[in-house]
């Protein structure tokens, strides 16, 4: 089998899906409170934690890959934690119009997402051009309107305290992450199903 750095480097360079089927979303088949999971899991968290070694953004189309498998995870509470890794590691390389990506993985999908992704990365680049782009993109005007909405809610929370886009990286790469692979440690160490 392709070491992780070799499959990476395939599919940036081919974009064939096929050399991800290990990875992809499947579910396990059980319905039991606990164990529902997906098969892949395990295997998609190497594959992410190996990427976030060394990425560009030449990994845009493999991480949103990684995104969509993740939300489909939803259907059986899998943990937010590589969702969370890819999301930043999208924004910090991210184009402008990654930014309906980064809105479906804070909002595509539950309650939790939405607690724990940070308002940050709808933010996009630069929040004013973000506002901009999507109020003149003549495609996708329904989920514009969304984001553009959600925008100006967060935006007009008199108490909300929002990190620059430096800020939030800084803060992300020294702060958050560690959390992050602590509690994965813990979740593969006490809970792998």
């Amino acid at each position: 089998m392709d070491t992780l750095r070799n499959i990476i480097n395939g599919f940036k360079k081919n974009k064939n899906e096929k050399t991800l089927e290990h990875y992809k979303f499947i579910h396990n088949g059980k319905t039991g409170y606990g164990e529902a999971f997906d098969r892949n899991y395990w295997n998609r968290k190497d594959l992410v934690f190996e990427l976030y070694n060394n990425y560009s953004k030449t990994d845009r189309p493999l991480l949103k890959w990684i995104l969509k498998e993740e939300l489909k995870g939803f259907e059986v509470d899998l943990p937010i934690y590589l969702l969370d890794i890819a999301s930043f590691m999208l924004y910090k390389h991210m184009e402008i119009n990654d930014v309906y990506n980064l809105y479906d993985a804070k909002f595509g999908a539950g309650s939790d997402h939405q607690a724990v992704i940070d308002i940050e990365l709808i933010f996009g680049i630069e929040i004013e051009k973000t506002k901009e782009f999507l109020r003149t993109q003549p495609t996708n005007q329904i989920v514009n309107s969304e984001i553009l909405s959600t925008i100006a809610n967060y935006q007009n929370n008199p108490n909300a305290k929002f990190r620059t886009r430096n800020e939030y990286i800084i803060f992300y790469e020294s702060i958050k992450l560690k959390n992050i692979q602590d509690d994965v440690t813990f979740f593969e160490k006490e809970v792998r199903i």
